[in-house]
């Protein structure tokens, strides 16, 4: 089952830090990224400004939301894992030939939450992960 609104705002506060008043949306989170440029064709690994704590029961889907997608920015599918906890580093592609400029606190990804069953936590390499320099790699 996805969360929808409601249920993501009776526990938006365990899950996210800090909380923006635009984050929860009818059925996701929209979350934010600090300003960047992303020049044509180029590659960039942006983190997001909210820290994640993920429960044991909750899976996350994140999508790019469509204002980015259709100016030419493209990401993989990418998994928040249950148990995850951390900032999202997203791995985003600008298909444009030109380049394309975020503003400081944009809703840049949309991420949709769902109830797993039977999900062991995430142990891997990015628990915990925080910025740790410009390119975003461990």
């Amino acid at each position: 089952m996805i969360l929808g609104h409601d249920r993501l705002v009776a526990i938006i506060k365990e899950l996210l830090h800090p909380v923006y008043d635009d984050v929860v949306r009818e059925a996701g989170l929209d979350l934010h990224v600090k300003w960047m440029t992303i020049p044509p064709h180029g590659f960039v690994l942006p983190w997001t400004k909210e820290h994640i704590t993920l429960p044991d029961n909750l899976i996350g889907f994140c999508n790019l939301r469509s204002t980015w997608a259709r100016r030419g920015l493209i990401i993989p599918p990418t998994i928040v894992d249950p148990g995850f906890q951390g900032q999202l580093v997203i791995e985003v592609f600008n298909a444009a030939s030109y380049a394309i400029h975020i503003p400081d606190d944009s809703r840049f990804l949309h991420l949709v939450l769902a109830e797993v069953d039977g999900a062991i936590p995430y142990k891997g390499q990015y628990q915990g992960q925080t910025p740790l320099d410009k390119s975003g790699v461990r």
